[in-house]
């Protein structure tokens, strides 16, 4: 009985021996995961791909998809890169198509200049709508922890930095 209630305990801190079937995990992950590049890869591909179609609603739609997707598929680590990207990722898409589009216009830079602003304008309702979703899926799978281990190398970091520059024997700076 003791012995039994001491294995309890232990195992209720975390020191006790943990039993894992084999090939199966406990958290219900996704079967394709991204890295944070990959996640801003597929916003940009497919939003480039709705781009090239061009039909009305079609290009705001697949990048609202993407995200949504990127988002999901995404490792929760990654999440702080991908949180900020899809408005430049479907800028980057978007200009891209403009310039395909245009390339065979006599007036390649006046039509890039009419075109592009055009596009932009006429998505805007389909970027803030896709960019939230993506933040709100992001915030739902962990993007404030994976914002705190961030911030938390980066000031592990700089104080190895200050430790190193307190501890340089050599002063340049002095006669």
């Amino acid at each position: 009985m003791i012995v039994e209630s001491r294995e309890k305990a232990a195992r209720s801190e975390g020191q006790g021996p943990r039993r894992r079937r084999a090939g199966k995990s406990t958290s219900a992950a996704s079967p394709v995961t991204l890295t944070g590049r990959g996640g801003i890869a597929v916003i940009f591909v497919l939003s480039l791909v709705g781009a090239l179609i061009g039909w009305s609603f079609l290009p705001g739609l697949i990048f609202v998809l993407a995200c949504v997707l990127a988002a999901l598929a995404t490792k929760p680590a990654a999440l702080p890169g991908l949180a900020v990207a899809p408005p430049v990722a479907y800028f980057l898409a978007m200009s891209t198509g403009s310039v395909v589009h245009t390339l065979g216009d006599r007036n390649f830079l006046q039509s890039l200049a009419v075109d592009l602003p055009l596009k932009l304008g006429g998505s805007a309702a389909w970027l803030f709508g896709g960019t939230a979703l993506a933040l709100a899926i992001a915030f739902k799978r962990g993007l404030l922890q994976a914002w705190r281990a961030l911030n938390t190398e980066a000031a592990a970091f700089r104080l190895t930095q200050d430790r190193t520059t307190e501890e340089d024997p050599v002063r340049w700076d002095e006669s």
